[in-house]
């Protein structure tokens, strides 16, 4: 991270609240304050932003002061006394002890110059917090293989973390999880690990600020809606693709979404994140979840989080509409106050000026607190949500057919080989995982009406992604040519309501999936066959 400016220092810092007396636990220690931008994972703010984890399922809503805390946004850790020990407590023990889990014997305290698995140099601090302290470090594997970006974050966790099995074990299945997020709005995770007693995660390093900071410096009267959208649009994708993957964040927040310097949108801090509740005996059994710890930020989680009911992906939405509201007026659309207590009062969220009917609407349902009046999924959300494409009042026929022919020609010197030929190539198992993610993102992508645009984020770009690793890949050239049909039959549509350059238009997107599918040529040709009559 390069950005440092000192009013973020709180955002998104996890608050820990002790153990009650009965429970044989050490006490924790006062979280430190955040001191700055924590690159992929933390980015602080004064005032918001820090995660309450109230721990262990309760048929109790958690204390009443977390409804109107003081520490606005905070992510709170409470650990609740169980009634008894879960079954797997005891094995869980057992097992950090097998791996060496041992408090007695701390390693030595991190600093500049520091060396964690002989592999990552410690170079700077960027952020320190409730739940570890997040470094810059050289990985000297990188500088080796020359890469040219050596550099990136790790997150040591803090000792009431580390020392405790449950949390330890915890904390790294649900890494293990945010791996295999493989996509362009998520915060890669690349290890979970541990040298001596530090125990730390390493991702990559991000330069920017937190969504949070952004909105508090760029805008804090709101975003006109054509500019909020491509960010709203990014958290979508990237929440759809995890909860295509049974994942739900669960501490979904400004603080915990990164805009980078280039202007790509990032989630982070999936680590705390939820496996959904899965019912079929096919799938591994992870004996901890995140859920189990209860992190939640008051001001962002749905009335169901509050009610310890399981996970589930309308979670995420209601904290979706929270964002979004906010990016679009600067504001929280219940002034911050938690869901149970507006609920209760019936609170209303202030209509927004100048947002469309249509917007508001679709902003309405995903606010709703309760899960059967919520929007029921990320998809939907977009398709509610997203600006409906306006056709050009006027193109001209020459001008079009010149880039037609351009774009055309761009085409098939981009395709030096059919991508529907049928071979089969050998790949790593790191490429299968990799063309997998992007078969699953293309698929979103068409889901949401994402065809060939908008750029860099659409199915035709992923599923391209997908045949560059694997030219011969079934499912990625089945998709293209879905792509192109689909693209025929809109091309037919236009032509047949006399609307000659965007059926053009829309046949060229069709080519350039498929450059020499039959229907899109053949159309073409009768177009031009008719314009020249004229």
């Amino acid at each position: 991270m390069t950005d440092k400016t000192a009013d973020d220092n709180a955002d998104d810092a996890t608050r820990i609240a002790p153990r009650p007396a009965n429970l044989p636990h050490t006490e924790p220690a006062t979280p430190s304050p955040e001191s700055g931008p924590a690159a992929s994972l933390h980015q602080p703010a004064e005032e918001t932003d820090a995660t309450v984890v109230t721990a262990v399922k309760t048929s109790a809503p958690p204390p009443a002061s977390i409804y109107a805390s003081g520490q606005d946004a905070a992510t709170i850790v409470s650990q609740t006394a169980r009634t008894e020990p879960p079954a797997a407590t005891s094995r869980t023990a057992g097992s950090a002890r097998t791996l060496g889990f041992s408090v007695a014997t701390p390693s030595a305290p991190l600093a500049v110059g520091s060396v964690i698995k002989d592999r990552f140099v410690i170079k700077e601090v960027i952020g320190c917090g409730g739940m570890g302290t997040v470094f810059r470090a050289t990985d000297l594997r990188r500088e080796e293989a020359l890469d040219e970006t050596p550099d990136v974050a790790i997150k040591v966790l803090n000792a009431e973390f580390r020392e405790d099995p449950e949390l330890f074990i915890a904390l790294q299945r649900e890494t293990k999880k945010t791996q295999q997020l493989a996509h362009p709005n998520i915060v890669t995770v690349y290890d979970f690990d541990r040298d001596g007693s530090n125990v730390f995660m390493v991702m990559e390093i991000l330069d920017g600020q937190s969504l949070r900071q952004y909105i508090r410096e760029h805008a804090p009267g709101g975003l006109p809606f054509k500019k909020a959208w491509p960010i709203i649009k990014g958290l979508a994708l990237a929440l759809a693709y995890a909860h295509k993957r049974n994942i739900i964040h669960s501490d979904f927040k400004p603080g915990n979404v990164f805009i980078t310097t280039d202007g790509d949108v990032k989630v982070l801090d999936f680590g705390i994140a939820c496996a959904a509740t899965r019912t079929d005996a096919t799938h591994d059994k992870t004996v901890f979840n995140a859920r189990d710890l209860g992190a939640l930020t008051p001001e962002y989680a749905s009335l169901e989080m509050f009610e310890n009911q399981p996970p589930d992906p309308r979670d995420d939405i209601y904290a979706l509409g929270c964002v979004a509201y906010e990016l679009l007026t600067g504001k929280h659309p219940f002034g911050k106050i938690a869901a149970p207590k507006a609920c209760e009062v019936n609170l209303q969220a202030p209509a927004i000026p100048g947002l469309k009917r249509r917007h508001w609407n679709a902003l309405q349902h995903a606010l709703a607190f309760k899960k059967e009046q919520r929007t029921p999924s990320v998809n939907q959300f977009i398709n509610e949500f997203e600006p409906r494409a306006k056709l050009p009042w006027i193109l001209s026929g020459i001008t079009a057919l010149a880039l037609l022919s351009a774009a055309g020609a761009y085409v098939y010197l981009y395709y030096n080989v059919d991508p529907l030929a049928d071979k089969v190539i050998a790949l790593t198992p790191e490429q299968e995982l990799k063309v997998k993610d992007l078969l699953e993102l293309a698929q979103i992508h068409y889901d949401v009406g994402f065809i060939t645009a908008p750029s860099g984020s659409n199915a035709l770009w992923a599923y391209r992604q997908a045949l560059e690793i694997d030219p011969y890949n079934k499912p990625a050239k089945a998709g293209l040519e879905k792509i192109a049909n689909l693209c025929e039959q809109q091309a037919e549509e236009l032509f047949q309501q006399n609307n000659i350059a965007e059926s053009l238009v829309k046949i060229e997107e069709g080519l350039e999936a498929v450059p020499k599918h039959d229907g899109l040529l053949a159309l073409k040709k009768q177009i031009l066959e008719v314009q020249g009559q004229n």
